[in-house]
């Protein structure tokens, strides 16, 4: 038997209500997205330091608000959102700064935030950025609110375990007894407090960072104050990392036509600046009537069309090319539609007009927006990529799974292993690629082709599977063809590894 609720249609209220919170996040989005593009355009280096913070400030408050709103709507109309808990990547330098920017210091705000970081941070960090950035921002918020006068300071450190602690301290007058007694409880707020609040904060910081695998340390500093830090073990920041591939690198537009469908002029130029970075020619139509009229009398390789245009509506520009296209047997047009819509009744609506992808206001970053057209393109079999050097190098990903599977008490052991297997295997090479001994040449490359999948190196892993199939057929020609770059790989693997066994352990160079 199915479930009721599944089953049962949904009442008329609920229909209202639902429609109502499309129109309403529709609105809010082009709001947000109209703030977001007008900062992205201004130049804030031309400005004073004060009025340039200022607009960081707005600019970052401005970005959170438009996450925000996506949770906000989807709670409401009953919307599934991308889950927050899966892998993820935060550039951790760039993520704490425009956090920082946040809370700048002015006359009206003598307070500010203070932020260090520590030497050692790791670069990428593979966190939710959603759900850290909410419980950092609840933390700071209510520093700020408690420390009427003095500093708050966010400090970030590795740990000697290689956890990442995100610490929060103000000279404030700290926790009551009977806040701490209350920790945590939802409007947990002491009755007495004379400083205006709910009590919610951090009943939600808790939830956030059991949400990230993390822990909390809450206390009374020792010289006055409050402290409270977020704690990330390294099995919660360091698996799931993904690292910028040929898959997500941005894509290289140079030589196509690119057709930008919006009738708001900041955001035509906002996207026109991104698509003339990525190395496109644009073409920009300010309404639906111009914009298919462009489609038909020039040759176009992509169009970007905002749904709500004048005289004619993007769907409807979608859904007359795509008749156009079926009359005279043309290829499919690779067309990404931009809209505040994101409802999926909306989407459904906009596919079925013929969008091959959907890209929401407000665009957020370059970076996104790249991402977007390219995996566009790639549907199309045809994702041009900048062009990537290839090095044996290609991050910390692996390396990081492997001590954080390992667990403290094993890692040590296992970063000796690996630095030794290295070793064994480039002087095996070294020396079958000298005395042209196949067999050793195949016992050695069978090694290697698990070691550098191991620590990721695709790069190697792949020179050493030809370098192994050479010495099964004796073909001395490919093996001195490769040989010797497999060789520079491992001399580069090598002291890399013996560089993160410095680092994590505190192990000195043999």
């Amino acid at each position: 038997m199915s479930d009721p609720d599944m089953s049962m249609p949904q009442s008329p209220d609920r229909q209202v209500t639902q429609t109502r919170a499309a129109l309403l996040g529709h609105d809010m989005r082009n709001a947000i997205s109209d703030i977001l593009s007008g900062l992205e355009l201004s130049d804030l280096s031309s400005m004073d330091y004060a009025m340039a913070q200022q607009l960081r400030a707005v600019q970052s408050a401005a970005r959170q608000l438009a996450r925000l709103s996506d949770e906000v709507l989807a709670l409401v109309s009953g919307e599934a959102l991308p889950s927050d808990t899966g892998p993820a990547v935060i550039q951790l330098p760039e993520f704490l700064q425009e956090l920082a920017n946040r809370w700048p210091t002015s006359a009206a705000n003598p307070v500010g935030l203070t932020l260090k970081m520590g030497a050692d941070l790791p670069r990428l960090i593979g966190t939710p950025e959603r759900a850290l950035e909410r419980a950092l921002v609840n933390i700071i918020g209510n520093s700020m609110k408690h420390t009427p006068k003095g500093v708050v300071t966010l400090g970030v450190t590795l740990d000697s375990h290689e956890a990442l602690r995100f610490t929060v301290r103000d000279t404030g007058r700290g926790f009551s007894d009977e806040a701490l007694a209350r920790l945590f409880e939802l409007g947990g707020r002491p009755a007495a407090s004379a400083t205006p609040g709910t009590g919610m904060g951090l009943h939600i910081v808790r939830e956030l960072v059991d949400r990230i695998r993390g822990r909390l340390d809450i206390a009374n500093a020792p010289d006055g104050g409050a402290q409270v830090s977020i704690i990330l073990p390294r099995t919660a920041w360091a698996p799931g990392v993904s690292l910028q591939s040929a898959e997500n690198a941005p894509p290289d537009l140079t030589g196509k036509t690119v057709l930008v469908a919006e009738d708001n002029l900041t955001n035509q130029l906002l996207i026109r600046q991104m698509l003339e970075t990525l190395g496109a020619r644009c073409m920009v139509a300010a309404d639906g009537e111009q914009a298919l009229n462009l489609l038909r009398r020039l040759p176009i390789d992509l169009a970007l069309v905002d749904i709500e245009m004048p005289r004619l509506s993007g769907l409807d520009v979608i859904t007359s090319w795509r008749a156009d296209e079926t009359s005279k047997g043309a290829d499919r047009l690779p067309i990404l539609a931009v809209t505040a819509f994101v409802l999926s009744s909306n989407r459904a609506q906009i596919y079925d007009a013929g969008a091959d992808a959907i890209l929401a206001k407000p665009i957020m970053s370059l970076e996104s927006f790249g991402q977007a057209i390219a995996a566009l393109l790639a549907k199309f079999g045809t994702p041009p990529q900048v062009a990537c050097e290839q090095t044996a190098l290609e991050g910390t990903l692996h390396l990081d799974r492997l001590l954080a599977l390992a667990g403290e008490a094993h890692g040590r052991e296992l970063m000796s292993r690996l630095i030794q297997d290295f070793a064994t295997v480039s002087m095996g090479i070294e020396r079958a690629l000298t005395n042209m001994d196949y067999a050793e040449m195949r016992a050695h490359t069978h090694v290697l082709i698990s070691l550098a999948g191991a620590v990721g190196s695709s790069t190697l892993q792949g020179k050493a599977e030809q370098l192994n199939d050479a010495a099964n057929s004796n073909d001395n020609g490919v093996i001195s063809k490769i040989a010797p770059g497999a060789v520079d790989d491992l001399a580069e693997i090598r002291n890399w590894l013996a560089q993160q066994n410095e680092t994590r352990f505190g192990e000195e160079r043999a």
